[in-house]
């Protein structure tokens, strides 16, 4: 048996419909990538941290004792009372005080203190 090939012909609207709704998906995909690099590359460029001169204010050791979140491997999580030393810097690009913490995950576990060598800058 011979197969019967149908093709079909499609109406002057309907070709353009077609070709409307081809070119509305190009214009969706050229805008994702226009809103790629003109609005999220400096966006995300923004974020990262530049270096600043800073001078030590104030140092405190404050009498309470802090809860210290820590790590000791993949399965190894707990908390901890530990003292604290809160170190105030002037910072000179913003011209601001702020708290020096050890970096950014420190910063969202341990907000109040100062635990190592490294610092990142926030103000308060």
């Amino acid at each position: 048996m011979a197969k019967i090939r149908v093709s079909y012909e499609y109406s002057e609207a309907e070709d353009k419909s077609i070709r409307l709704g081809l070119f509305l998906i190009a214009c969706g995909i050229l805008s994702l990538f226009i809103l790629g690099f003109c609005w999220l590359s400096p966006t995300l460029q923004s974020l990262q941290s530049k270096p600043a001169n800073c001078t030590v204010v104030s140092v405190l050791r404050p009498e309470e004792m802090f809860e210290c979140v820590f790590t000791c491997g993949t399965d190894c999580k707990g908390t901890s009372l530990y003292p604290c030393l809160q170190i105030f810097v002037n910072n000179s690009e913003s011209n601001s005080v702020a708290l020096l913490h050890f970096d950014e995950q420190q910063l969202v576990l341990n907000p109040k203190c100062f635990q190592s060598e490294r610092h990142v800058i926030t103000n308060i």
